[in-house]
């Protein structure tokens, strides 16, 4: 009886390897293209419909352009009332924010100041009471009653 040989466990990726490279040997050298290349026409425009390079087009005369002259100047038949669009113009003209100065109101002489600050309430703190009278703050605060 021969000797009991172990499973080969890089089995499947030495099959996957080897698939692999006789996939890539079928391969071509650069990838298929399905890009639609313009290959041009049989002939030429020119040749085809008689053009002559050479020749150039009359130039067209430009007439000057004149001006109408009305008697009113034009005002639109419906204009916006708000937004950015209120004026004829592309962008409403920049009109700059005037500056507000911030200055002190001194009293006038013979008044007296007022004072600048009240205070509300006399006592900084007071808890609830429901944390003023837990048990737990109580024997903390007085232990001595709390003693057995």
């Amino acid at each position: 009886m021969a000797p009991h040989k172990p499973d080969d466990y890089n089995a499947p990726k030495i099959l996957a390897r080897k698939e692999l490279q006789y996939h890539l040997s079928k391969l071509q050298e650069t990838n298929f293209s399905q890009r639609v290349r313009p290959r041009g026409l049989f002939n030429k425009d020119q040749d085809v419909y008689d053009i002559n390079v050479d020749v150039k087009k009359p130039v067209k005369e430009v007439r000057p352009i004149t001006m109408a002259e009305h008697d009113k100047p034009f005002y639109p038949s419906k204009p916006p009332k708000v937004g950015i669009n209120k004026t004829l113009s592309v962008f409403p003209e920049y009109k700059e924010n005037p500056l507000k100065f911030c200055t002190r109101k001194r009293p006038v002489e013979g008044e007296e100041e007022k004072p600048c600050f009240k205070k509300t309430h006399n006592f900084k703190s007071r808890p609830s009471p429901s944390i003023q009278t837990n048990v737990r703050n109580l024997k903390a605060s007085f232990p001595s009653v709390f003693r057995k």
